[in-house]
């Protein structure tokens, strides 16, 4: 399941104009005094209300501006599943929300730092209408958000910045070709032989990323054939891919310095138009990269007592890049322990037990910081954990994991 953030809540406003450039930013969070910081609304989502003449609707900067579809023929997902690649490395216009997710961890090549680090850039349609051959593009069918975090795993120190804009050339635009996605100089493109790169700044904070990603095992479809069911109800589904391992190199810029890096990264691509099922107030969902060679991805849908739905589910891939589809039943994942945000008082779970008795999995899932808590609520509306995690038992690891409807209750709301 992936990423699954209240993209229908996307701010529809134009956001003023950066020079676009060639490193990923990951940055514009207020400054701890200690060693874990607070996620706080960018300067430039705020900026960016600002100037289309609107503000938040209360003090805590939350956005209350929905950007509806002007009309309802949206593109479902449905089995058989036509995919065609690279073409749907791009964009999918005809559906309403997309998304293209990188996470990732590195390490300076002197070895004196690591980092965790994500950049999203989703988007969300607007018109289900095809643009006619004549028609102008001054008027925007798309709006863009854009999520980035950088935490500096030794200090627990944890930076975020946003983007929001409707869908301008050059400036906040997706091809409908092959994986090319610009949002005001942040950007995600595929090369040659499928090696990404991930790049952008943020002047403010004077942090910055520049990645190149090569994947060491071909792309993967979740679910079955790459149909990723989130619930009961035709089309009521997500298509979703991901290389769930890239050697990953390049340079982070955090706090004013500059580090050479070499690491490991996953990727995700998801696209959909109505997903969530009935009474879904969230989820947790891991992407992990186990030691011994193989990758896990899997999501709970939580409901209001906190059990999962049946539509929860796995992906286990073995070291050959083959894939095994794991339903509910097949995987056993439960809290053991929790941490309460001191902003906004949300509880989150930061350690759990799992279990795949046919993969021989038993392991404990740890979060290697605890405060990673994302205040996205000038672009997507929400508050939500997104942060590095580790692997311990039966076989070792580390991944991402993201943490939804804890701060806010998502039912409804995708």
């Amino acid at each position: 399941m992936r990423r699954h953030l209240s993209i229908v809540r996307i701010l529809a406003v134009m956001a003023v104009a950066i020079p676009t450039t060639i490193v990923v930013s990951l940055a514009n969070a207020r400054p701890a005094s200690t060693s874990t910081n607070v996620s706080a609304p960018s300067r430039r989502a705020a900026q960016a209300l600002e100037s289309q003449g609107s503000t938040p609707s209360d003090s805590q900067g939350t956005s209350t501006f929905v950007a509806p579809p002007t009309r309802d023929a949206w593109t479902r997902i449905v089995a058989p599943l036509a995919t065609s690649f690279p073409r749907d490395h791009g964009n999918h216009a005809d559906c309403r929300t997309e998304w293209w997710y990188l996470t990732g961890i590195a390490t300076s090549t002197d070895g004196g730092a690591r980092f965790g680090w994500q950049l999203t850039v989703f988007r969300l349609g607007l018109d289900a209408t095809p643009r006619a051959e004549n028609e102008t593009r001054l008027v925007p069918k798309h709006v863009f958000a854009g999520h980035l975090a950088l935490v500096d795993l030794d200090t627990g120190r944890f930076l975020t910045a946003e983007r929001v804009r409707r869908e301008v050339p050059g400036l906040a635009e997706s091809s409908a070709l092959d994986m090319d996605v610009v949002l005001d100089g942040w950007s995600m493109r595929r090369g040659e032989n499928d090696v990404l790169t991930a790049r952008a700044v943020d002047r403010d904070a004077e942090t910055s990323v520049a990645l190149t990603l090569t994947p060491k095992k071909p792309f993967v479809r979740h679910g079955a054939e790459g149909i990723s069911v989130k619930g009961e109800g035709l089309g009521n589904a997500s298509a979703y891919v991901s290389w769930t391992r890239l050697a990953t190199a390049g340079t982070i810029g955090f706090a004013g310095k500059t580090y050479t890096v070499t690491g490991e990264s996953w990727f995700d691509h998801e696209w959909g138009s109505t997903q969530l099922g009935t009474g879904v107030v969230g989820w947790n969902w891991f992407g992990l990269r186990l030691a011994d060679g193989r990758e896990l991805m899997l999501y709970h849908l939580r409901q209001s007592d906190g059990s999962p739905t049946t539509a929860s589910s796995a992906t286990l891939i073995e070291r050959d890049g083959t894939t095994r589809h794991l339903t509910l039943s097949q995987f056993d994942l439960r809290s053991t322990s929790t941490w309460t945000s001191p902003r906004s008082k949300a509880v989150y779970p930061s350690r759990w037990s799992l279990k795949v008795p046919s993969a021989g999995i038993d392991v404990t899932i740890g979060t290697q910081t605890p405060d990673c808590e994302l205040d996205a609520r000038l672009s997507t509306g929400t508050v939500y954990w997104e942060g590095p995690v580790r692997v311990e038992g039966s076989v070792a690891g580390e991944g991402y994991g993201e943490l939804t409807g804890y701060a806010d209750s998502m039912s409804g709301r995708f």
